[in-house]
């Protein structure tokens, strides 16, 4: 009899386990971040398996091992604040500065892996749709030019591409709106995913090559066509799509609602574009279809914003309908 009631036991144990476990799932896939933290973790998984085949080796400026660690960090104060404690802004704090953190760099390293696919380059296609369009890149790069204090304005509204996400994430988690930060990096992860998709089918070097004006991606660029494996450093090799046509986009939409951040961010944001024919040497069909996929990431991603939401309320009716019990999705 006692053997009976322990082994009955155990099962009760494990059956409350199991559903235990089955909320927790439900909760997780049901939360505003599962989206955004299902991109970055498949970017990172498919560079890194990748790299199992190639086996390209780089230089960062902050290893990978570090980002690693930061990033293992972040995830458990979100998980500590969304269990043993609870404070929804160092939930999301902690979870978008750590998918911030390693988001870039398997975004490049995806993007150096496609590059050694060789496909054929296509800068004189593009050479020939600007000359279509009336655009001459050197004319205006050498307007730019002559203005060195505008160069100067230029380059730090193109490399603010880097810290301005910091910034806002900051900004969303405490001030709001809820969601805006789920939107801002799933946009930004779309884009870049098209990006780099696209960019290894349609390679190219910029129209600098054509003029014989060298760049800090030639060499980079040149040695993963070569099939080389030696120590490469992080720098942006895309040409077309530009991927800053798209991050100017997609941060000035992301403070929508606020009238001074979206003057703001237009000004600063509308130089970054001025600035990519300059500074990022790239031809004005770059820029086109930059933006265009820039407003297709932001429109998926607000669709997606409001199936997230959906399944919210969803999750929430079955939840008090079963009687409770359950983390609420919408502060996971």
């Amino acid at each position: 009899m006692g053997r009976l009631i322990r082994v009955g036991s155990q099962l009760l144990n494990r059956d409350s386990a199991n559903g235990r476990a089955k909320l927790w799932l439900n909760a997780a896939t049901n939360s505003a971040e599962a989206l955004p933290v299902a991109l970055v973790t498949g970017i990172a998984t498919i560079t890194l398996l990748w790299n199992v085949y190639a086996r390209l080796t780089w230089t960062p400026a902050v290893p990978l091992p570090t980002v690693l660690i930061a990033a293992a960090i972040f995830a458990s104060i979100a998980i500590i604040f969304s269990t043993v404690m609870s404070n929804r802004v160092i939930v999301e704090l902690a979870t978008y500065y750590g998918l911030w953190a390693i988001f870039p760099l398997f975004c490049v390293r995806l993007n150096y892996l496609s590059a050694t696919l060789g496909f054929p380059l296509q800068d004189a296609l593009f050479a020939r749709a600007d000359a279509m369009i009336g655009f001459d890149w050197r004319a205006w790069s050498s307007l730019a030019w002559a203005h060195p204090l505008f160069i100067k304005v230029l380059e730090v509204a193109y490399e603010s591409n880097i810290y301005q996400p910091f910034i806002l994430v900051l900004a969303f988690a405490l001030w709001g709106p809820r969601g805006r930060n789920r939107e801002f990096l799933t946009a930004t992860v779309l884009a870049a995913l098209a990006t780099v998709i696209i960019a290894t089918v349609l390679p190219a070097f910029g129209p600098n090559r054509i003029y014989g004006i060298a760049s800090t991606w030639d060499a980079i660029l040149e040695a993963l066509r070569a099939g080389s494996h030696q120590p490469l450093h992080y720098v942006g090799i895309v040409t077309f799509p530009s991927f800053h046509a798209s991050m100017a986009l997609i941060l000035t939409t992301s403070v929508r609602g606020s009238r001074y951040a979206t003057a703001a961010a237009s000004i600063v944001n509308g130089l970054m574009l001025i600035a990519t024919v300059p500074i990022g040497y790239h031809y004005l069909v770059d820029i086109i279809a930059g933006c265009a996929i820039g407003l297709g990431s932001i429109y998926i991603a607000i669709r997606s914003g409001d199936a997230v939401a959906r399944r919210q309320l969803r999750y929430r009716a079955d939840t008090l309908a079963r009687g409770g019990g359950g983390a609420d999705p919408a502060t996971t």
